[in-house]
């Protein structure tokens, strides 16, 4: 065993210690001190699957409002047309236009389609996302906000890297949204990829 005072392996079977002469007894071991583990501060209760999806519809009905605004702002309303034409009544695309080419047809019809689902969702989600709500319209009347794994506000950079991630969720056959009911943090993949959380707010 070790002596107590003086910290030296000493025989077990005496009653001192033969180096200090301490008495093993009579002398109280010293308990190591350990320091307590502060418990992490709670940044929130997370929002689940069924309430972001209820703000998800809301946002995508201002999207789609909004959307046609600018696209009939900017003259876009022919890329729509030509693309209902194509995909409901099957008409042939060289057919859409006055000139009679593809090119005529296809200039429209991606300045329209990458106005209404790339630019202005990317604007609206990433903009409402990294302002001082932290939340887009959805979410605050669905009382959530979006925020890093801090609690914290977020960057638009962050934000952009979250939103286009939601494309990879969707390609996925959706499992990046379910995965949201299934997370312990109610994390989707695109959460995951921007490292955000989705809290809700008072």
């Amino acid at each position: 065993m070790f002596c107590p005072k003086c910290g030296k392996e000493t025989d077990a079977s005496g009653k001192f210690c033969q180096w200090c002469g301490a008495d093993i007894e009579s002398v109280p071991v010293k308990a190591v001190a350990t320091p307590e583990e502060e418990p992490a501060p709670a940044i929130g209760v997370y929002a689940g699957f069924a309430r972001r999806f209820v703000a998800f519809i809301i946002d995508l009905i201002l999207i789609l409002v909004i959307g046609s605004v600018i696209i009939a702002f900017f003259g876009l309303i022919s890329g729509i047309r030509y693309t209902y034409y194509l995909t409901v009544n099957h008409a042939p695309i060289a057919e859409l236009t006055e000139a009679g080419t593809v090119d005529a047809a296809m200039g429209p019809i991606v300045a329209a389609l990458g106005m209404l689902i790339v630019v202005i969702p990317w604007v609206y989600f990433a903009g409402f996302e990294s302002s001082r709500s932290q939340a887009t319209p959805g979410k605050v009347l669905m009382h959530a906000a979006v925020t890093d794994l801090d609690g914290d506000r977020i960057s638009f950079a962050r934000a952009t890297l979250r939103h286009f991630g939601k494309f990879i969720s969707l390609v996925i056959i959706c499992i990046g949204f379910i995965m949201i009911g299934l997370t312990k943090k109610k994390q989707g993949l695109h959460d995951k990829i921007g490292g955000c959380l989705v809290l809700l707010q008072d």
